[in-house]
């Protein structure tokens, strides 16, 4: 409890003091000592929003979980404020800022997520015998460099891509690893979403074009975008597959959801059947689509635990329902570490 209360108190003070120095300069620039000396305090105020409080941000921020990238934004937070509260007969200096400054950070912080992920991909090929996937090394990836929202949105994307048009080599399975596709049919499933997608985005295309040619575009861009996050899911199922370890169960559903679940917090594990589905908010399938996923395996636990999605917040269950294709191996492997 300590160290969370020091960990707000850390983090409300770096963001609380430039933010107070921004409102001191504000103030400043609508006082009349300002007035009367615009051309002289103008170059010096204008340093203090694009230098002297970047740079106190930083200092805070540095020795923080806040990732050191955040200054970026901040940066450019301040030149727009800059841009308003300083007269624009005074903006010389501000002008020259954003002519050659913004490209300049924007350039650093791209590259430096594409070096990250490059060496994400070398860490996922040596780690690739020990159980780690591709998404996971990326997801801690772009953590340790983006803040929270931005570093989810940012792994997705380039794992749908990854998984969708670059990832082709074949996954052989280990003894404590399990496929969850094969029997299911649920490939044929999605492949048959994306084919309706696709009409779709023909019909819309045609009655939005009597509109606006814009507005048929713009739909007929989200609907390829909708295919294309369908295509790198289905892609990801054969490479993300089931894991028995001796501690815990690792569950994927390819990109869209996974969960891992200790062993000791596993109550038991059953072969299901359809009276086992039901609609509680305790009970949850693996993949998200309920009855359809056709599930074969359940598992109850003592405690909940948390289903995480590809989009959206995580969700707790005490039941869940998973198809898996060695489904009675699934469960021996499972029920023999239950009675140790």
């Amino acid at each position: 409890m300590i160290s969370k209360t020091s960990f707000f108190k850390t983090n409300t003070i770096a963001f609380l003091i430039p933010v107070t120095l921004l409102l001191i300069l504000v103030f400043i620039l609508n006082s009349t000592l300002f007035i009367t000396h615009q051309h002289t305090l103008s170059p010096y105020i204008t340093i203090d929003f694009i230098l002297t409080i970047p740079l106190v941000y930083f200092l805070l921020i540095r020795k923080t979980k806040v990732s050191n990238l955040t200054i970026a934004p901040f940066l450019i937070a301040c030149i727009v404020i800059a841009s308003y509260v300083i007269p624009e007969t005074h903006q010389d200096t501000l002008t020259l800022t954003k002519t050659w400054l913004i490209p300049i950070v924007e350039l650093s912080v791209i590259t430096i997520i594409i070096l990250k992920v490059r060496k994400a991909i070398s860490q996922y090929k040596v780690a690739a015998n020990q159980h780690q996937d591709f998404y996971s090394i990326l997801q801690e990836t772009c953590a340790s460099v983006l803040p929270t929202v931005p570093a989810k949105l940012a792994a997705n994307e380039i794992a749908l891509i990854y998984y969708g048009f670059f990832n082709f080599k074949r996954s052989v399975l280990k003894p404590n690893e399990f496929s969850n596709y094969r029997g299911s049919g649920i490939l044929s499933t999605l492949g048959a979403v994306i084919f309706l997608v696709a009409i779709e985005m023909v019909s819309i295309h045609i009655l939005a074009a009597k509109w606006s040619s814009i507005l048929a575009w713009i739909l007929t861009g989200l609907s390829i975008y909708s295919a294309i996050q369908i295509f790198g899911i289905i892609r990801s199922i054969p490479k993300r597959p089931l894991i028995i370890n001796k501690t815990e169960l690792i569950l994927r559903f390819g990109m869209l959801s996974e969960t891992t679940i200790p062993i000791e917090a596993i109550e038991k594990i059953a072969l299901a059947n359809a009276s086992d589905f039901d609609k509680a908010k305790s009970t949850k399938t693996l993949s998200l689509l309920g009855e359809l996923e056709h599930s074969n395996v359940i598992i109850h636990l003592k405690t909940p635990q948390q289903l995480q999605f590809i989009y959206g917040k995580p969700k707790s269950y005490t039941k869940l329902l998973l198809f898996v294709d060695n489904h009675q191996s699934f469960k021996a492997q499972v029920a023999r570490l239950l009675s140790k």
